[in-house]
């Protein structure tokens, strides 16, 4: 009976040891636990009713938190700048236009869009305002259709470049 003691008491102290390691739930505490208000992911309750307003009132909280600083401001962004030349490609019977300087992303638009925005741009050096190519799929009376349309509305034939190569869409 006497080897029992020391075994006993060198166990305990080593189960002591172990349960900080692995929270077996004996020892020392620190405060915090699963009871605990400010643990974020504690559950006092398997009450789904009770869970919900936990849920919803760590979403108040959340709430109440944002404040004015925390809000993105709108920053209003710059006009799109339009680029010197109106470059059309015609795809089937479909406009394809670059719509701002220094992007290659063509957007479809309408023949009065391609109209308007011929007379807004300012055109190159060399006094051409429209550039109009074509894809091997292009129908011919859109080309036709966009070539009067520009002649009617004032461009002369000198400020429309008109390719004869065609183009493959990227």
């Amino acid at each position: 009976m006497r080897k029992r003691g020391p075994i006993l008491v060198g166990g305990g102290i080593a189960l002591l040891i172990a349960s900080q390691f692995f929270d077996f739930g004996l020892g020392f505490q620190d405060g915090s636990g699963p009871g605990d208000a400010t643990d974020p992911n504690a559950q006092v309750s398997m009450d789904p009713s009770v869970s919900r307003s936990t849920a919803e009132s760590k979403r108040e909280i959340a709430e109440d938190e944002m404040s004015e600083e925390s809000i993105p401001r709108f920053v209003p962004t710059a006009e799109p700048v339009l680029p010197d030349v109106v470059d059309i490609l015609i795809d089937g019977s479909q406009y394809l236009v670059i719509s701002q300087a220094g992007e290659g992303a063509r957007e479809p638009m309408t023949l009065d869009q391609i109209v308007a925005m011929a007379a807004t741009v300012d055109g190159e050096p060399s006094g051409i305002r429209v550039r109009v190519a074509r894809t091997p799929n292009a129908v011919a009376s859109a080309e036709a259709a966009v070539m009067k349309r520009l002649a009617d509305a004032g461009l002369a034939a000198d400020e429309i470049d008109a390719r004869r190569q065609l183009v493959e869409l990227n």
